[in-house]
């Protein structure tokens, strides 16, 4: 039977926070109600990794973070407690650091490398001559050269290439030359006899098809270890990184060749994450690296450490159809495996794979959408481009132009990549080339979701209807190579006179594109376009985009209908280690959605307050500060000197990946600086500016916390399982990595739990009363996570099997609730939560009671029960065909009944 977590708790292991830290940690998630730790990777990564993403070593765990031993303590201790382990892996890439043995055997041994193929690295590269890649210099190799920056070093690891921290194994035949040079320069009978005897060894491992590792490693030692030969040796490697001609000729001989990080811009010969370079990819797709990588994430599933897998970044996989039942056999039917997949629009997870779901990215969006007014788009629209008349009036076209800059600014190599690739499997002609580097990027710029998973000829239905909406839109944008267009399409088809060759070369340009327009999409979109269009900000983040901006309460309910229906167990995310902001802060931005003519009359001040500060700054910037400000601010609106450093942090990023006034390659020092003093002059500085915002602010974070409950409860309830990111029992306004991985204070939320736990005992309509009269403490959030996840427990089968009923709601106040049911075998729950509360209430008062709902009231199916009990309090209802909202929300502004 397949392990399905009734709720993950994601927790980002690092050198602060390891598995002995969550260790100490399961009482507390057992009490709270989390059923499975999901874990970031734990595996050997670069050291002082934050975040375990660049692993160097897939086969142990990171000695950084702990060690085998403690995580089977771990799992011996969940097994107890009825509990599991739900772990992040990284099959698409690897550090490329000097840690990777791996890819540092490729870089010593080149083609007698047992790994030569693990790496997705083009040695055939016209412009390398047979060299990788090493793009990590601060300068060009000629100038480095120049200033004498690289030393060669003999250790007992071997001889190395060192520039500062970067330490690089020369190639095997880098030995024999320097070790003649040791022979012929030095006089001693012992060092040409040592001499000698190493260069016949030498010979005979170079002969090898396939060095020995072991062998080569005793060579290695034995070389540092002969003291007369070493110190003849360390003479001759002092001279030759002196001496620029020698070192020159050594830099030749080896299978990388150092280059300036800005090199990778224009020219690559290796894949990498993104336009990450210290990120180099695998060839997943080869058997032999799928077998080596999984080697120890096989042995934990055997042993039952691991009950579930979480695979990062499946898009970047040549085939992840064929990796995914892959993983599926090595980890077996009853592993919970998902995948991280951010779909676009109308797309959905494709449904032949062996997997549960998603990480969750898709329902984070719903939510969102769920809680911004519809009519709130038209007028905001008019509000940003009155304010900023500047402003990009096409979020579309913008997202098109912003891939375009990316691949011609950050991505030109890939793209060069791929056309060569054309070129030289003989699917276009060589000329004209400039036209067909255009409509080659025109093309990837057009792809509409991040990729398809075409490993066949002919593509599906869907897929075709992909690729024939990327060309409508590549002919739109760029009519002059529609010739060129025309053949490249012809590429996704099959046609009578293609032979064997040719099919196999359209499939394989058909794969390898796709693995360029998920990164493409990702760093054009969610890395630039999300900070340039600041219409509503909240609307800016993974997996969600600015133009869906609202469903209706029967899109949100079809949404789940399929949801249930075909992946049930998907991850239910509102938080992730990758999402723009927190929580907490999205659905507070979204309140404006519901103001925007005070919104605007307030911005307008602010605007104006703003140019007694500063003249660098433009328009568009400060719009995406004012609401930034909005979002971050706990929720008594104090201020300190914690916050306006995070927030300026925040700035540098956010300016940066705009890429408008300031960016990563060439920061504008000036202009960052003047944004970053404006943080502080209006929060602690400007009087008018704090009279102006601190009114709104308080009433916008009213609401703001009231939906951020209903956000809960729905993750809670719905169709998928429900993943509480680290620290989010409190309210959530964290900024972008590296803010939201703060330090998170357990000990806190442990006796918040046990208090309300003790409070509840003595009188829950009293502590509804004082959570809700102090929502600034945190407490309420943390009940409401504590309860329901307790019921989800208690209850696993209905949340995990029960068919969704929409619910409809009639009365006064109707369109003012989202219902539905929950029903799975004579098990019911009800869940009800208010919706535009703008209109509803005033911005100190809550939803409840009579005097609100008035004769509002949800109907009930015919089949369902008369009783029902109060998940949050401990009243019981009685229902004659319908539930009356003013008792469902008596005492509290959300509502879960059961059955």
């Amino acid at each position: 039977m397949t392990y399905i977590p009734s709720a993950t708790y994601r927790l980002q292991t690092s050198p602060n926070f390891k598995l002995s830290d969550i260790k100490q940690l399961i009482p507390y998630l057992h009490e709270l109600g989390i059923s499975t730790i999901y874990s970031a990777p734990i595996f050997c990564a670069r050291p002082g990794s934050e975040h375990g993403y660049d692993v160097t070593a897939p086969y142990d765990i990171n000695p950084e973070v702990g060690t085998q031993k403690e995580l089977r303590e771990i799992a011996a201790e969940l097994k107890e407690r009825g509990m599991g382990w739900l772990q992040d892996i990284v099959p698409n890439h690897m550090a490329f650091h000097p840690d990777n043995v791996w890819l540092m055997d490729v870089l010593e041994k080149g083609p007698q490398s047992q790994f030569y193929t693990f790496f997705d690295i083009d040695f055939h590269h016209p412009d390398f001559n047979g060299q990788v890649m090493v793009p990590f210099l601060g300068e060009p190799l000629d100038k480095i050269v120049e200033q004498g920056q690289l030393e060669l070093k003999l250790t007992e690891k071997g001889i190395s290439l060192n520039y500062f921290d970067n330490v690089y194994p020369v190639s095997v035949s880098s030995y024999r030359p320097l070790l003649q040079e040791a022979l012929q320069a030095s006089g001693d009978p012992e060092v040409s006899k040592q001499a000698n005897q190493s260069l016949k060894e030498l010979e005979l491992l170079e002969a090898e098809e396939s060095i020995n590792p072991a062998a080569w490693g005793n060579f290695k030692k034995k070389l540092y270890k002969t003291e007369a030969l070493r110190k003849a040796l360390e003479q001759v490697l002092q001279n030759t990184s002196e001496e620029k001609e020698k070192l020159e000729k050594i830099l030749q001989k080896q299978h990388y060749i150092l280059s300036h990080w800005q090199d990778t811009e224009k020219q690559i010969n290796y894949r990498r994450f993104f336009t990450v370079n210290d990120l180099i990819c695998l060839r997943m797709e080869h058997p032999e690296v799928f077998e080596q990588y999984h080697q120890f994430i096989k042995q934990l599933c055997d042993q039952d450490i691991l009950q579930g897998l979480r695979v990062d970044h499946v898009d970047g996989l040549l085939d992840p159809t064929t990796y995914l039942k892959r993983l599926r056999q090595l980890a077996g039917p009853e592993k919970y495996i998902i995948v991280e997949k951010i779909l676009e629009g109308e797309e959905q997870l494709p449904e032949r794979w062996p997997i549960q779901g998603n990480s969750g990215y898709d329902f984070l969006a719903w939510v969102s959408n769920l809680y911004t007014s519809a009519k709130g788009r038209r007028k905001l629209t008019e509000v940003y481009h009155r304010l900023i008349p500047a402003a990009p009036d096409n979020y579309e076209q913008l997202v098109f132009d912003k891939k375009m800059f990316i691949l011609n600014n950050y991505m030109k190599g890939e793209l060069e990549n791929l056309l060569r690739l054309l070129q030289e499997r003989h699917l276009i002609p060589l000329d004209p080339e400039e036209q067909w580097r255009k409509a080659l990027a025109v093309l990837l710029a057009a792809w509409p979701v991040y990729c398809i998973y075409g490993n066949r000829l002919p593509l599906s239905k869907d897929e075709m209807e992909v690729v024939d909406n990327a060309f409508a839109e590549a002919n739109k944008q760029a009519p002059d190579v529609a010739e060129q267009l025309k053949h490249l399409h012809t590429l996704f088809t099959l046609t009578p006179d293609d032979t064997e060759d040719t099919k196999h070369h359209k499939l394989y340009f058909v794969m390898r594109s796709q693995q360029f327009t998920g990164p493409l999409a990702a760093k054009g979109v969610e890395d630039t376009t999300f900070y340039t269009y600041n219409r509503l900000i909240s609307l800016n983040e993974v997996g969600n985009s600015p133009d869906i901006f609202h469903l209706e309460t029967e899109e949100f309910h079809e949404r789940m209908l399929y949801r249930q229906r075909v992946y049930p167990h998907s991850i239910n995310a509102t938080a992730t280690h990758d999402t723009k902001r927190g929580e907490g802060a999205r659905m507070r931005l979204n309140v404006l959605s519901e103001l925007p003519e005070e919104w605007e009359e307030k911005v307008t001040g602010w605007l104006q307050i703003s140019q007694k500060y500063t003249t660098e700054s433009t328009k568009n910037d400060l719009y995406f500060l004012f609401q930034t400000l909005l979002g971050v601010l706990p929720l008594e609106g104090e201020v300190d000197e914690t916050l306006i450093q995070r927030v300026q942090e925040y700035l540098e990023k956010a300016l940066r990946e705009a890429k408008v006034n300031t960016d990563w390659s060439a920061p504008n020092e000036t202009y960052e600086q003047a944004m970053k003093n404006l943080v502080h002059q209006l929060l602690q500085e400007d009087e008018d500016f704090m009279h102006s915002f601190q009114p709104f602010f308080l009433k916008v974070a009213h609401y703001g916390w009231i939906y951020s409950l209903c956000q809960s409860l729905l993750k809670l309830t719905c169709p998928g399982v429900p993943d509480v990111y680290q620290g989010t029992e409190f309210w959530d306004l964290s900024l972008v990595d590296p803010d939201n991985r703060r330090p998170v204070d357990y000990d806190l939320r442990y006796r918040y739990l046990q208090e309300l736990q003790q409070e509840e005992a003595k009188d829950a309509l009293n502590l509804h009363k004082a959570l809700l009269h102090h929502p600034e403490n945190s407490k309420v959030k943390l009940y409401l996570l504590h309860k329901v996840l307790a019921t989800r427990r208690d209850m696993q089968d209905l949340f995990d099997k029960g068919d969704y009923v929409p619910l409809q709601v009639h009365g006064a106040k109707q369109q003012h609730v989202l219902a539905f049911a929950r029903h799975y075998q004579g098990k019911w729950a009800i869940v009800a939560v208010p919706l535009l509360l703008t209109s509803l209430v005033n911005g100190h008062e809550l939803p409840l009671g009579e005097e609100v709902w008035q004769d509002t009231a949800i109907v009930l199916p015919e089949t369902a029960p008369q009783g029902w009990q109060q998940v949050l309090g401990q009243s019981t209802l009685n229902a004659n065909g319908t539930l009356p909202v003013a008792q469902l929300l008596k005492t509290f502004p959300v509502a879960l009944l059961t059955a």
